[in-house]
């Protein structure tokens, strides 16, 4: 991120440490990118709740890149253009307050959006769901293995046990 924040000569190398520091808290899966439900949770850290569609609209204006979420150089452009007074909406007022304070002592990602977490669980019992299923497919594959090596087995004892038996009969002409 070193070579990012060589392109925001607004800042002071003090403001840059701190942005990176807040946006790294905010960053829970560590990606790189704040995407929803880090943004929900850095509004909410301050106690300030914003609806699903304003944080789109953030994102919408936010992201150059398209990749659903607002990047570093993301954040600090946005901070670079409010500073400039190219940004005049509240949402704007609110993003940078929060982006340009830093405590570690508040708890983000602790409390999801219930949607987030009723989702969450939703996928993780589908994972679980089809993890059974590929248990009970693997299961199966493997009894119908086991049979057709008992039945080749029991085939390969007859042909024995019939030579045998050809063979003693030979013996006692």
């Amino acid at each position: 991120m070193k070579m990012v924040e060589t392109e925001f000569t607004e800042f002071t190398e003090e403001e840059t440490k701190a942005f990176r520091e807040n946006f790294l808290t905010y960053d829970l899966d560590k990606n790189g990118i704040l995407e929803v439900f880090e943004l929900h949770q850095m509004f909410e850290s301050v106690g300030d709740t914003k609806t699903n569609a304003e944080l789109l609209q953030i994102i919408k204006e936010a992201d150059q890149t398209a990749k659903g979420g607002i990047d570093y150089r993301e954040y600090l452009s946005i901070l670079v253009k409010y500073k400039k007074g190219q940004l005049h909406s509240s949402l704007w007022g609110d993003f940078v307050k929060i982006a340009k304070q830093h405590d570690t002592s508040k708890e983000t990602g602790k409390k999801a959006n219930v949607f987030e977490q009723k989702a969450a669980e939703l996928a993780n019992e589908q994972q679980q769901e089809a993890k059974i299923k590929a248990q009970a497919a693997k299961r199966k594959q493997l009894q119908t293995e086991e049979k057709e090596a008992a039945r080749k087995e029991k085939e390969r004892k007859e042909k024995v046990a019939a030579g045998l038996a050809k063979l003693k009969a030979n013996i006692n002409k």
